[in-house]
């Protein structure tokens, strides 16, 4: 198994994170704490599938 090297942490971070959306409810989450709905309407062109 051969080892990832990184040059800056944002990259091994996305990699953990990942996703399309994930990024985007987190910023979303950073500020406050927020139910589904609510997320919905903020990031309406999210699916529920996601």
């Amino acid at each position: 198994m051969t080892e990832k090297v990184y040059n800056i942490g944002v990259e091994n971070t996305m990699e953990i994170i990942g996703g399309k959306w994930k990024p985007i409810i987190l910023c979303h989450l950073r500020h406050q704490t927020m139910r589904t709905g609510e997320l919905r309407r903020a990031i309406p062109q999210i699916t529920q599938k996601c």
